[in-house]
């Protein structure tokens, strides 16, 4: 059957859902980054389903939660059926789909990735206000805030220098989440201070050339040995930074902008020499 025919028999016998003035009450997710503040922020009633990216134990900061929620595979037909009120993507989320679904009428919130605190805190307070959440978001924000300025407190009167190195040579500059955890945390960030902006290769001579005290890393697929993750056991790493280990910064902290950056500050934080 020719899919469009397809989804206007579903239409028929699924009508939409009206959508609430106050509360959405059948809120769908169809990305990793708006399933986590959904599932942070949402009463559990209001959520119909989450993305299956949710259940992810290395990517996802929520996979224990999302474990208690219906999952969707971000397909129109599939949607339609959920008969939802409120539909949260991401700005990668797949456009023709976003199009397509609004067309039929469904509302469509899309949400960017932050590169920053002030980001972080726009999503949250966005999606807050969606929900009708407001001061459980007004919370959520308080208690990062607090977390941060306790680091900010105790920030070392040297800055040391430090670099992420990711397989294929990977380092994150300015305008992303580790360059501003790495600054909130007290660490000097080498690859912004070399003009890097964003995420970016950077050869191992100019890495060396930088003298970084200390390198961090987040692995993708822990466990894994990729040609690409060996770069990382290059001898000449730990011989720059006078032997000291790699240290790991999970996943999960970074791939989407969210309350869960304090975490990964403090584990920063943690990691300055004495």
């Amino acid at each position: 059957m020719h899919r469009s025919l397809f989804i206007t028999l579903l239409l028929l016998i699924f009508p939409l859902c009206s959508q609430s003035a106050d509360q959405p009450s059948r809120v769908v997710s169809i990305s990793l980054c708006t399933d986590q503040l959904l599932l942070l922020l949402a009463d559990p009633s209001q959520i119909a389903s989450i993305s299956y990216l949710a259940l992810e134990p290395n990517s996802s900061f929520m996979a224990q939660q999302a474990a208690h929620h219906p999952v969707n595979h971000a397909k129109a037909e599939e949607l339609l059926t959920l008969k939802p009120d409120l539909i949260l993507a991401s700005e990668y989320s797949d456009r023709a789909l976003v199009s397509l679904v609004q067309k039929l009428g469904l509302l469509v919130e899309r949400f960017p990735l932050p590169s920053s605190i002030q980001g972080i805190q726009e999503n949250i307070s966005r999606m807050a206000r969606l929900l009708g959440q407001e001061e459980r978001g007004q919370q959520l924000i308080q208690q990062m805030k607090q977390r941060l300025e306790q680091i900010a407190q105790q920030q070392p009167a040297v800055r040391p220098k430090a670099l992420f190195y990711q397989p294929n040579g990977y380092t994150s500059g300015e305008n992303t989440l580790q360059n501003t955890a790495l600054q909130l945390a007290g660490w000097r960030n080498l690859a912004a201070e070399l003009g890097i902006q964003g995420y970016r290769a950077i050869d191992i001579e100019a890495l060396l050339l930088a003298e970084p005290e200390q390198l961090f890393t987040s692995p993708y697929a822990p466990g894994s040995q990729s040609r690409a993750q060996q770069q990382l056991l290059h001898p000449a790493l730990k011989r720059v930074t006078a032997g000291r280990e790699m240290i790991e910064i999970d996943y999960k902290q970074w791939i989407c902008g969210g309350p869960m950056i304090a975490d990964a500050v403090e584990q920063l934080h943690q990691s300055l020499p004495p």
